[in-house]
């Protein structure tokens, strides 16, 4: 009987925390983001021109409603594969996990077209680098800002498709066996289709 009382009390102190949590606050985006980095993002000291290959990623765009059109929007994502170019040779590879915290203005988030228009900054995670000489590569984690445009189609007050433009500040440097041999800045541009749910 005891048990029963403590469960009962268990699971009414839950309820009621849930009770508490507004999810007509909350909003998410899925997407399938084309990655396309900076054209050149700068020459190794001996003169190496570097380039970075475009790639593609799902990214989920979770965003909290401060006041019904202003929302703080966490962007993370799977880690995509770039190729890396040396001379316009393949010289190597890496992988990198890019989280970006945002504040965002829905200028029309009730309505049937919401432009949105974000700032924030980013936290470039790399990992996996990789040189097909087999000497050891290492790129340095990023803190940059980050640019955000943005259109979404509600079809009804929970479901939206939609479209978006991200920019994002990277700038890394490049090392090879431990030494400094460059920088890069990739400053790449996310272009993103997007499913949205408002709960």
């Amino acid at each position: 009987m005891k048990k029963c009382i403590v469960l009962c009390l268990g699971l009414t102190a839950f309820s009621n925390t849930y009770a508490e949590i507004d999810l007509s606050k909350f909003k998410a985006r899925l997407g399938v983001t084309l990655i396309e980095p900076k054209d050149h993002p700068g020459n190794l000291y001996d003169g190496t021109a570097t380039s970075i290959s475009r790639s593609y990623a799902l990214t989920a765009s979770n965003l909290y409603f401060v006041t019904p059109n202003v929302a703080v929007d966490l962007l993370v994502g799977t880690a995509p594969k770039h190729r890396i170019y040396g001379n316009g040779e393949k010289i190597g590879y890496t992988r990198y996990l890019p989280p970006t915290l945002s504040v965002q203005y829905n200028f029309n988030p009730d309505g049937k077209f919401n432009p949105y228009v974000g700032a924030g900054v980013n936290y470039t995670y790399y990992f996996n680098e990789k040189l097909i000489s087999n000497d050891k590569l290492n790129i340095s984690n990023s803190f940059g800002y980050a640019a955000t445009l943005g259109m979404d189609y509600n079809i009804n007050k929970n479901i939206s498709l939609g479209t978006e433009i991200r920019y994002i500040d990277v700038n890394s440097d490049i090392e090879i066996n431990g030494t400094k041999v460059g920088s890069g800045d990739v400053n790449p541009m996310l272009y993103t289709l997007t499913m949205g749910y408002k709960f």
